[in-house]
This record gives C-alpha cells, structure tokens and sequence, in this order.
C-alpha cells in the first residue's frame, strides 16, 4: 500500500486539534531499499491559510544541490513516488515543503530543512529469485495475458553470482509480453539470479516469484533458448 492507516488517524488528530498555525505531519521510514519503488506520505494543516502546494526536495549523498519534486495529493493525503534511481546510494536525502497564500512556507524538519535534512539508510532487500543459466538462456518473456492496459510498467532486477547487488532492468513490451535480453555471463559457470516487479496503473505492486503470481492463471514466465 501507498500510505498507511496511521495517515488517517493523523487526520482526525489534526481535526479534533483545529490548530491555527500550518503544520506537516510526516511518518519518516525506517529505510528503503536499493533500486525499488517507494512511497513518501504526508499530511498538511494549512491552519488558518490557503494551502498553494507540497514539494519534496531530494538529493544524492554526494550532490549539492536539492532538487524540487511536487507531491501529489490523494484523498487529502500527498504522496511522492520514489523511483529505482533515486535510491542508487545507501542513504535517501529529503525535506517537505509546503506553500500557503501570504507566502508562507513551513517545511519539515521544520529547523533549518537544507542543512539538517532527513537521512533514510539505503539497504539491500532480501527477496526470492529465480535462477537461471545464462548460457542456456536467451530470453525472459513475462506473459500477463491480453488485458496489460493496466501494467505501468515491468522491472527485471538481476545479478550474476551469488554475491553483490541486484541490478534494475526495464522489460520492453513486444507481442503483448514483456522481454529482457538476457547477457551471456563473464565468467563460464555465473548462474543468473533474477525477479521481477510489476507496477500497476493504481500504483500496487505484484512480484515475480510469489504465491500471487504463480496463482494467476494468466501470468506465465516463459524462457528462451540460445541457439
């Protein structure tokens, strides 16, 4: 799920408050994962103001400048989606910023934002992946049956080896199935670890390998030969 429950008892907090002055209510996590998808949520009382707009402002762990990302508001809830690029290093870098008529501004941490910033640890997930020998295989075909209107998009994450970090590959679409080209190994006997993300229009989720998956009768994983 994008945004958990507590948002919504944050929101009845702030009614049963009625506080005058503007405020953000953010839940920092914990960490995040390399090169995966992510939410960031936020709830904002503009008080007594006119709320003009959220922004989330982000940075690399070796970079200057913030840049600037508008968060999208959902059911009085704005929420940011964190793309596989943006979590490349192992630490997340960001502050909130709200805009109110007046031009008023509060920001979260509300002290100083862009020298004291939130600092969210990067970690390598633990996840199921299938294996595969790349010198028998070609190709990876994720077949989602005919009704793929509703696929954002589909992500490959390999490695070769046992030991290092998964790697994100877009599958392109071709004939109604999604394909990645798998490279011949550097080594004669790398075995291939991969899995694979599906992002839906509605923003959930669906992995390749799990239960969910293998129990669509339409979802297949398919493989090609190398000749």
């Amino acid at each position: 799920m994008k945004y958990s429950q507590q948002f919504f008892l944050i929101i009845l907090f702030i009614t049963v408050l009625n506080a005058q002055a503007p405020q953000i209510y953010h839940q920092v996590p914990e960490k995040l994962y390399y090169d995966q998808f992510g939410w960031l949520n936020c709830v904002v009382d503009p008080g007594e103001y006119h709320l003009l707009g959220v922004s989330i402002f982000i940075k690399g762990k070796t970079e200057n400048q913030f840049t600037e990302y508008p968060m999208r508001s959902e059911k009085g809830i704005f929420v940011f989606q964190i793309i596989p690029e943006m979590v490349s290093s192992d630490s997340f870098i960001y502050f909130i910023s709200a805009e109110f008529s007046d031009f008023a501004l509060v920001a979260f941490p509300a002290d100083n934002p862009k020298e004291n910033p939130i600092v969210v640890p990067v970690v390598e997930e633990t996840r199921l992946a299938k294996i595969v020998d790349p010198n028998d295989v070609a190709k990876l075909f994720c077949d989602l049956g005919r009704n793929i209107d509703n696929i954002r998009t589909v992500t490959i994450y390999t490695r070769y080896g046992r030991g290092g970090r998964f790697k994100a590959n877009p599958m392109t679409l071709s004939k109604e199935r999604f394909r990645y080209t798998v490279k011949e190994p550097s080594e004669k006997n790398e075995k291939l670890y991969y899995y694979i993300v599906i992002l839906f229009s509605d923003q959930t989720t669906l992995f390749y390998p799990s239960d969910e998956f293998e129990n669509n009768p339409d979802y297949r994983i398919l493989e090609g030969r190398r000749k």
